[in-house]
């Protein structure tokens, strides 16, 4: 049974969800990441600090338990609420010793506070979602396991965030955290599909075409992602100039990820005679086309024009766009 409740939560959390993603695409474009060392509070503070002010150890200060200072190029954790004395006593705090990083930041901080923000936020939705599908549960099992699936998910990604941070950006569990994204995108866009009164059937050969069209984005996001993952590398390498990157990381997943976008335009361009031929009418087919063209030329852009930080995050993005544009109109056919 139709739910139009579920259906509007669902396109609610997948708003907020392509806004997570972009702000954790903006967070690793401007190397973000470790922003706040700490998780899930910021230096041990709801609201994260904007000066080093608020992090320097002074006489006569007063700290409560678990807020941070950064001192002798170590982050140390208040044991409990304190007023500084003259001298510093190593008693009153403990070393923080997850990881070895030790800046302090401002603009990374409210960068990776605000990612972090937007990833709480779009727990309201989701949550909801899920209240509302077991209540209905008699009226649909599906809504309720898929919703309890989307929130299982978003508190998974919530851990993995924990571990990323306290292993200071470990490259594989980054990969997974993308993934993980993506995960969730698909279980939202089934959901809403499953909810909607679209009810046009479409050709095999089409929902074949689409099939392919959505397992080989699946696989260039990850190569994709593994591919940003060598770039961050390089980056941590020293390459302050961002043109010597790329032909610095020539190694076989980058080639592959350029070689497979050719074999995704192969498909899409399969698609666009299918349709045309047929004359048939496919939810998003436009925003499909555009999504690609715009997508290549980003690429472009970023390999002959040294990797510019503000086409990276839209790189990513377009991508979960043309992945989502591929997977409705198959989902619709799905339920039927």
């Amino acid at each position: 049974m139709n739910s139009p409740v579920i259906k509007r939560l669902a396109t609610i959390s997948l708003i907020f969800i392509f806004f997570v993603i972009l702000a954790g695409s903006i967070v690793r474009a401007t190397g973000s990441g470790m922003g706040c060392p700490d998780w899930p509070q910021c230096f041990g503070y709801n609201i994260p600090p904007t000066n080093i002010e608020t992090l320097t150890w002074r006489s006569g200060k007063a700290f409560k338990q678990g807020q941070m200072i950064l001192l002798d190029n170590h982050f140390w954790i208040a044991n409990s609420d304190l007023i500084t004395a003259k001298e510093f006593s190593s008693t009153n705090w403990t070393k923080f010793d997850r990881h070895e990083y030790t800046v302090f930041n401002p603009v990374h901080t409210w960068i990776e506070f605000i990612n972090r923000l937007l990833g709480a936020l779009s727990g309201l939705p989701i949550f909801l979602m899920t209240l509302i599908a077991f209540i209905q549960i008699r009226k649909s099992v599906w809504n309720a396991l898929l919703s309890g699936s989307v929130l299982f998910l978003l508190g998974f990604e919530a851990w993995l965030g924990k571990l990323v941070v306290d292993g200071n950006l470990v490259p594989n569990q980054i990969t997974i955290h993308m993934m993980g994204s993506v995960a969730i995108v698909l279980l939202l866009l089934v959901l809403r599909a499953r909810n909607d009164q679209y009810s046009k059937a479409l050709p095999k050969s089409i929902l074949r075409t689409l099939v392919l069209l959505l397992l080989a984005v699946v696989v260039q996001i990850f190569l994709g992602t593994q591919t940003r993952e060598l770039v961050d590398i390089a980056v941590d390498h020293g390459f302050l100039n961002r043109f010597d990157i790329i032909p610095s990381i020539e190694e076989l997943m980058p080639r592959v990820h350029r070689s497979f976008a050719w074999f995704i335009l192969a498909i899409a361009s399969l698609l666009f005679y299918q349709k045309r031929v047929k004359g048939l009418h496919i939810p998003g087919f436009n925003a499909l086309i555009f999504a690609i063209a715009l997508e290549w030329t980003v690429g472009v852009v970023l390999y002959f024009f040294g990797l510019p930080q503000l086409m990276q995050p839209l790189h990513l993005v377009l991508s979960i766009g043309i992945l989502s544009s591929i997977s409705y109109p198959l989902f619709l056919a799905l339920r039927r």
